[in-house]
């Protein structure tokens, strides 16, 4: 304690022989030269690399949806506002959390204990079920999955759903319970491995081993590496949650098969305005 006190002391009296104000005002000076710089060559490089994804020629893969992200355009989250809201902006497919209470009934929840009044997943479904819309069930708990698939048959939605949420510890039950639904695998990809070929084959191992039709990852682990990679084996590439316009643009050229999104309209529009 000694030892330090004493520093501070030196420190304090250095400050008092040095801290001028003709000093101070150079120092704060030369701190925001700096901060401006900064930003100004972050500006340029933002810009510059978006200008760049314009520039590319904008293809889809064949199949190519837009998935409104539970909770888009400004709605509740799990709510038949959102399923709603995810048809009238005219999503390929519409995404909610699956849950399960202790009774059993499926609901509509992220949270680990599901509020009491959250929606049955029935209801949901009762709702789409007229609806020119695919489903993209994105399962909180794999325990879920025995009942999730008794609705996937009631409703007859084997062509028009897919699951999502699924780790790979959770491929057990998705093999026992929904063999017969396609999934993506939830895996985040190591943006350096990814190009080397060892690391990307076993990628591809995992796919075959479990079963899935393809990865469903944060946009931040998405590369052209992995999407090339993924398509030349059969493989698909799905990419969350992809909500502003220069991420978006960035997620584009990577010719995903599916972008998740809270701002339909907006990727719309970017799509639309491409080229202009």
């Amino acid at each position: 304690m000694g030892n330090q006190s004493a520093r501070w002391i030196k420190f304090k009296k250095f400050l008092k022989r040095n801290m001028t104000p003709t000093w101070a005002k150079h120092f704060a000076y030369q701190v925001c030269s700096f901060i401006l710089s900064v930003a100004i060559v972050i500006f340029v490089t933002d810009y510059a690399v978006t200008k760049t994804y314009e520039e590319r020629t904008l293809k889809f893969v064949n199949g190519f949806q837009i998935t409104a992200h539970t909770g888009s355009e400004g709605s509740e989250e799990n709510s038949i506002e959102s399923l709603k809201k995810a048809v009238e902006c005219g999503a390929d497919a519409v995404e909610f959390d699956v849950r399960q209470r202790l009774d059993g009934t499926l609901v509509m929840s992220h949270d680990i204990v599901s509020e009491a009044n959250a929606v049955p997943v029935e209801e949901a479904l009762e709702y789409l079920s007229d609806k020119n819309i695919d489903i993209n069930f994105d399962v909180k708990e794999s325990a879920c999955l025995g009942e999730l698939h008794a609705l996937i048959e009631k409703y007859n939605l084997f062509s028009k759903c897919v699951l999502t949420g699924i780790e790979i510890s959770d491929i057990k039950n998705v093999k026992m319970y929904c063999s017969d639904v396609e999934y993506y695998l939830n895996y985040s990809p190591s943006r350096m491995k990814i190009f080397t070929s060892d690391y990307r084959q076993r990628i591809i191992s995992l796919l075959e081993n479990t079963g899935a039709v393809g990865i469903n990852c944060h946009y931040r682990y998405a590369s052209e590496t992995l999407s090339k990679e993924l398509h030349s084996n059969g493989y698909k590439l799905s990419v969350w949650t992809v909500d502003k316009e220069k991420t978006m643009k960035r997620v584009l050229v990577l010719k995903p098969d599916n972008i998740t999104t809270r701002q339909v309209n907006l990727l719309r529009e970017v799509i639309n305005n491409w080229d202009k």
